[in-house]
């Protein structure tokens, strides 16, 4: 047994070294014994790979980086309405920002 002054026999500490070993061999069986099944039994779906990932080039990676170029382009945090911004963040042409942004700049300085 540990020498700690903590006695809850779910803290692994205070369990014998022997019980401790039984029980992290009984999780590891566990933890693998449906591997071969699960392998076996179902195919990865179209354009995949065991892992999950995608198979180069497939069909599924292009809709994916599609839908990801799309989701991403329409949430970039710009409003739709005219901001005086260009998407990467910089003034527009004669924009009010930029004017309103001048003028509290000369004002700091």
């Amino acid at each position: 047994m540990s020498s700690t002054t903590n006695t809850n026999p779910g803290n692994f500490a205070n369990r014998p070294t022997k019980e401790v070993k039984e029980i992290a061999a009984m999780g590891g069986k566990a933890s693998h014994a449906h591997d071969g099944e699960r392998k076996g039994s179902t195919d990865p779906p179209a354009g995949r790979n065991e892992d999950g990932t995608f198979t180069k080039g497939s069909e599924a990676a292009k809709e994916a980086g599609h839908k990801g170029g799309v989701h991403s382009h329409d949430h970039d945090g710009m409003d739709k309405e005219d901001t005086g911004r260009n998407a990467d963040g910089t003034f527009t042409k004669g924009s009010e920002a930029a004017k309103a942004a001048g003028e509290k700049g000369g004002h700091a300085s």
